[in-house]
């Protein structure tokens, strides 16, 4: 799905909306970085958490399977539901998608 902003204030920017209940109430959980090589087997994996930095290879996960990719997962507090925002790179070009 394509993410959803709600305009705000000028200067702040946009607010993502929940996919499900389109609440703009939703919170930072996790944020992981995935990196790698053009199709390296192995890459770094950063994974943050509320008061914790976690560091591994493990790219399970990672949402291109060839290059870099970022994974956002939130909490809404309208629906509970937990959409993840992922920002992946394409030949060049940079995606970003929320379930």
């Amino acid at each position: 799905m394509q993410p959803t902003f709600e305009s705000y204030e000028e200067g702040f920017g946009a607010e993502l909306q929940c996919p499900s209940c389109g609440s703009i109430y939703i919170n930072h959980e996790c944020v992981e970085i995935f990196d790698r090589g053009e199709d390296d087997e192995t890459g770094l994996h950063v994974t943050i958490t509320p008061g914790k930095l976690s560091v591994d290879n493990n790219l399970t996960g990672n949402p291109r399977k060839r290059r870099h990719g970022l994974r956002i997962v939130f909490d809404c507090e309208g629906c509970k539901v937990k959409p993840v925002l992922t920002i992946k790179q394409h030949k060049g070009n940079t995606a970003i998608n929320i379930e």
